[in-house]
């Protein structure tokens, strides 16, 4: 599985359960499920935009990630 499809599937995942959460008033709360779904998304994302080459710090990957490192 390329990065690329990984990155689709989890947008359909993340697709399905904003649907499916249509009743659980997800508008109106937080779930830590799709909180750290959207940090998977957004890791994968930023990783996939860095050359093999690249030095990453791991603070970059945090702050890319909305993660505190506390």
């Amino acid at each position: 599985m390329t990065i690329t499809e990984v990155q689709r599937q989890l947008d359909i995942i993340k697709e399905d359960r904003l649907v499916g959460a249509h009743h659980d008033n997800i508008f109106f709360a937080t779930y830590a499920d799709m909180e750290a779904l959207e940090r998977i998304i957004a890791l994968i994302k930023f990783l996939s935009e860095k050359n093999p080459s690249d030095k990453v710090r791991v603070a970059d990957i945090l702050a890319a990630c909305n993660i505190d490192a506390e």
